[in-house]
This record gives structure tokens, sequence and C-alpha cells, in this order.
């Protein structure tokens, strides 16, 4: 019986999972209360998804062996997955009632509490798992996580650092930590522990990932430098799983209706699906058949909205990449089409397997994905000017000519009657952009603008701001550039969505970040009316506000060089009637622009998607 739970046992430790299950199964045939097998199988089969019958197993287990805490705390980890919260806390208490020293049961307890909403318990139940032992990295990394979802982000980083200090074999806290350094606006020092995780972790492509997307938040970083780093994350994670022949296509004919796939984790209350959903509702259904293809549990009145605008729906957030695959080509997927490139919530090992004839990437990412399984990234001649930076890119670019992306408010919320400049008596320029775009040259810039303009403020917004560290730091940037604290004015995140959009009446003028342009709040500030000063950059990450101006008809709001930049808002700050013509008038400039004609963007796409089409199955006749 021993010599077969060992064969058993090293089967699963191999990955030789049929096997391992064969024995398992074989050792509760000849002993049905072996508790041990029962709660070896339940993880085998956990780790397949195939929840039920763990379930029924670990408490098989727990039957044959009710004083073992650890089957107790086995089975917590599945039922909170589930959902099923009050049957895992009673096994988790269970648990730590028979052993009170052990760790591994007060973290199972703390992740179900926390689960729950009880931030406080979480904390006690991990700080217990740490104290029974100090090694459990995993303990570490979540109190962080509790710690930074409570705004407390000086604990949430000393405990991610005491997470990679305590267990550096785990790449979640590496993450993690690079995401809290680039939130509060230390890009720099995020890049550098990113690179750090990714050369310890090289077979997580989710760490290469984030630095990825991290290079983009400084100008330090030269685009030339960001396109290498994108073809060594392809020749590493992406092109080792590109098949050696070509998808078949079955129906090659270049004018039938086409199956497009859009695949995000984004398809809820998210700035990507501000602009995806006037594509999806001005979508042609003669031509495009839609299929959506979830890869987020999270769920609200957006995701209602999309899923019932689409023809087709399919939540494969738990499926692996092959699997996923698998359902795109059931599917029959004419065009897959990435909304999300190296972002959070990414699945681009999906893509790399080349599940579908055509392959897009689209919006949800300012760069090249770097795998050439992606045939075309979709720009315009602004964001991406011909020949300028089609050499930092796998994909080949599409110019759209009306604009690479349309815009769709979220709220009708009118703007300010007036600008503030007029009940302060001074001008205040702004900007709600992600602090992670605030670095030190922007500042620099916009301190060079508020000395050009004496007695002006700046008013910035962010969640970080509600950490004291955080807000000092900014304004010592600003003390650097010789302006008093006085005048920069510091919010922590705004709820509900509605005050946030009033909040751009305290705003006269938006000054955009370098290089990485803002876009959601490029339209925001416009649309609230508010003129956003843009500076035109070489790569794609920084052409984006250029591009959403243009395509509003306000190229006179683009600089090309930073003394322009200066000037620009300078002499827009010194022009009150300017101001107020803005305050009234960008709303419907908007309307009337391409930025917001979702119909004729919807057949610029419809277009370049057949376009695509003709190409392939030409190639392929």
């Amino acid at each position: 019986m021993t010599a077969l739970l060992e064969k058993a046992i090293a089967h699963h430790g191999a990955g030789r999972l049929s096997q391992a299950e064969a024995c398992y199964r074989a050792l509760l045939k000849s002993d049905p209360r072996h508790a041990y097998a029962s709660n070896n199988l339940a993880v085998l089969l956990r780790g397949q998804s195939r929840f039920d019958e763990a379930i029924d197993l670990y408490r098989h287990a727990i039957s044959a062996s009710p004083d073992e805490a650890a089957f107790r705390s086995n089975l917590v980890g599945v039922l909170t997955g589930l959902d099923r919260y009050a049957e895992a806390l009673a096994s988790a208490r269970a648990a730590v009632a028979l052993r009170p020293d052990y760790a591994e049961g007060w973290f199972n307890l703390g992740m179900t509490v926390n689960a729950m909403g009880d931030r406080e318990g979480a904390r006690l139940a991990y700080r217990r798992a740490l104290l029974c032992d100090p090694s459990l990295g995993e303990a570490y990394t979540n109190l962080a996580d509790v710690h930074l979802a409570s705004g407390d982000w000086h604990l949430a980083e000393q405990c991610f650092r005491a997470a990679i200090a305590a267990k550096p074999e785990l790449p979640q806290p590496f993450a993690n930590l690079g995401e809290l350094l680039k939130s509060t606006g230390r890009v720099i020092d995020a890049i550098r522990l990113l690179r750090e995780g990714a050369e310890r972790h090289p077979a997580v492509p989710l760490l290469h990932s984030n630095l990825l997307f991290a290079l983009h938040y400084t100008p330090l970083v030269p685009p030339e430098v960001i396109w290498r780093a994108h073809k060594r994350w392809n020749a590493l994670h992406a092109q080792p799983l590109l098949p050696e022949q070509p998808l078949e296509i079955a129906d090659r004919d270049p004018a039938r209706r086409l199956r497009v796939g859009y695949v995000s984790p984004d398809f809820c209350a998210h700035p990507v699906s501000r602009f995806f959903e006037p594509l999806l509702f001005g979508h042609d259904s003669s031509q495009v058949e839609v299929f959506c293809y979830a890869i987020s549990s999270r769920q609200d009145d957006v995701t209602a909205r999309i899923r019932t605008r689409s023809d087709h729906w399919a939540s494969i957030d738990s499926l692996s990449d092959e699997a996923a695959a698998a359902q795109v080509m059931r599917d029959r997927i004419d065009i897959l089409v990435d909304l999300t490139g190296h972002t959070a919530g990414s699945r681009p090992l999906l893509f790399a397997r080349k599940p579908a004839p055509v392959q897009v990437t689209w919006l949800g990412y300012p760069d090249t994905t770097g795998m050439p399984a992606i045939d075309y990234r979709f720009t315009d001649a602004i964001a991406d000017p011909p020949g300028l930076t089609d050499r930092w890119h796998s994909e080949a670019l599409v110019r759209l000519p009306h604009g690479f992306l349309t815009y769709q408010p979220t709220m009708d919320i009118p703007p300010a009657s007036a600008p503030p400049s007029v009940a302060r008596g001074f001008i205040t320029f702004g900007s709600f952009n992600n602090l992670a775009k605030v670095n030190a040259e922007t500042i620099a810039l916009w301190c060079r603008v508020l000395r050009r303009v004496p007695d002006s403020h700046i008013l910035l917004k962010g969640r970080a701001f509600g950490d004291p560290a955080t807000r000092a730091r900014f304004l010592d940037c600003f003390a650097l550039g010789g302006i008093d604290p006085s005048r920069v004015e510091l919010d922590g995140e705004i709820v509900p969505t509605d005050d946030h959009f009033k909040a751009y009446g305290r705003m006269d003028i938006a000054l955009d970040c370098m290089p990485y342009n803002g876009t959601t709040t490029t339209c925001e500030a416009l649309w609230m009316g508010v003129p956003v000063i843009a500076l035109l950059g070489e790569h794609h990450v920084s052409r984006v506000s250029a591009s959403i101006l243009a395509h509003s008809g306000l190229e006179e709001l683009i600089a090309d060089t930073a003394e322009d930049y200066v000037e620009r808002a300078a002499r827009l700050a010194a022009d009150p009637d300017r101001l107020a013509t803005y305050r009234r008038d960008l709303r419907s400039c908007m309307r009337a622009a391409p930025i917001m004609n979702h119909a004729r963007f919807a057949r610029d796409v419809e277009d370049a998607y057949r376009a695509m089409w003709r190409k392939r199955v030409a190639i392929a006749a």
C-alpha cells in the first residue's frame, strides 16, 4: 500500500497526472478510507478544475481522519474559489482550532475572510500565519494586498519587500510591488524591481509584460530599447508556441460575412470599454459577426450591455491559453482582435498560438506586442506617422483614415458654466492622469509653465495621494522646480464617477504628460470643456493626445517642442475669452468631429478587416 502511494506521489510530482490519478484510485479501491490518497487525489483534481470531485474527496479525507487540520485547510481553498464562503469559513476555523500553530491554516482563513470583505479579520489571520511561519512569503504578499486595498501604501510596500526577502522564488510580490511603485510615481524604481523579477523568473511572462509596460512611463528609455525588450519577450515566451503550419481556412470567400472575435479583460466599467463600445454598437451585422471573449470574471452593467450587443459571448477566464485557443478555433474565428497588449489581465500567449488566420492588436496598449503571431496593429497617421515608428513594430501598421479610436462619454454631466479662474482670480492647470505618467521630467516641464504664469496653481488627482509619503515626494519635486507647495493641489481618489467629472470644473487648462500621454483623461477633459496642451513626441505612446486633439479639430493645442508647450499654455492662460469659448464649445466640437463619429469609425475598421481578409485568402489560395 505504501509503495503504491509513493508511486502515485512520484507521478504527481513529475506532472504525469493521468498515471497519478490511476494510482490514487487503485489505492482507494483497495482501501476506501485511505485519507492521504483521498486528499492527494483531491489536490490533483482541483488543479484540473474538477472542483465537485475534489470537494467530495476532501470531505472523504476529513471523514477518514477528522483530526488532520491540513485536509480541512485544503478544502478551504477550493470552497473559497467557488465563493462558498460560509462552508469555507467553517472549515478554516476548524483547521486552526485543531492546530493553532498551523501557518497554512491561518493563511487560508485570511483568504476566506478577505474574500468576504473582512479586511481586519484578514490582517489578523495573515499576521498569525506569519507568527507561525515567518518564511511564508505568500502571507506577506496577501497582507500587502490588504494594506493596499485599505490605502496603507507604506505598510503594503513593507510587506511586499518582506515577501521578496522571505521567498524570492515567488513572482507575485515582484509584480505587485512593481505596480505599487509605478502607481506612486516611482517608475524608475519599478523598472529596476521588475527587471530583477524577470531575471529571477525567466519563465513567468507576466513579470516580463509588466516590465515592458513600465518602460513606456519614462523618457529615459528610448523607443529602440523598448522595441528590443518586446522582441526578447517574444523570443522567450511566444515564439516557441507559434505553429509551424498556418491555420487552414475552410471558407475562402473574400466577400462573406466575417467572424470577428474580441478578447479583453475589460468588458466592464473600464476606460477600454468607452472606446470599444462605439465600435461594437456601430458594427454592420451583415458584414461582421461579433464574438466577445471575456478573460476576466469582473461583471457589471457595462458587461451586460456589451454581452447583449454581441452575437456571441464566451467567458474564457478559467480556461488555459491552450484551451482558450482551441475554443477560438472551434468557433472558426476569421479575425481575432487583442484589446489588451501587455497590460493587466492580458492573455498574449493565447494569441501566440495563432488560433485565427488573421490577428490584430488595438486600443489597450500603446505599442507593439512584439509577436509576429499578431499580423496587424490599428493606429493612424498622427499617432504613427508613416516611416517613423514602423521599425519598432512586429505587426504591420494599419493607419485608419479618421483616427485610431472613437470616444463614448460615460456621463452627460454638463461642463461648469465658466472657467474656475473667473471666480478664483488665478489660472488652475491640472492633470487627472495616472500618477505613473507624472514622472520627474513631466513635473519639471509643468514647473516651467507655472513659473511662466505667476500665481497659477496646478491640480493633480490620484488614489496614491492618500499616502503621506507620496504627497510629500510630489511636493518636493515641485519645490525643486521653484514652485511653492501652496500652489500645488493634490486630491486623492474622487468617487463616485459623477464627482470625478465635476472635478474638471476646478481646472482651467489640462497639461498632458510625457512621454506617456493621456487617452481617456484627454477625452474626458475635452468633454468637460477643458482644453489640453499636448507635447508631440516620436513614439506612439507620446503622440496619442495629438491624435485625439487633431481628430477633435483642436490642432492649435499641440506643441512641437517643450518651449512651444510652455508658450502655448501661457498664451492660453492669458486669454480668458478663449478659455470661456472652449468651456462653451468643446463638447459640440467633439460631437461634430471624427473623434465621436462612431458610425464612420466602424466603417473604417470594417474596411480594414475586409482588406486584411482578402489579402489572407489570396495568400492561402
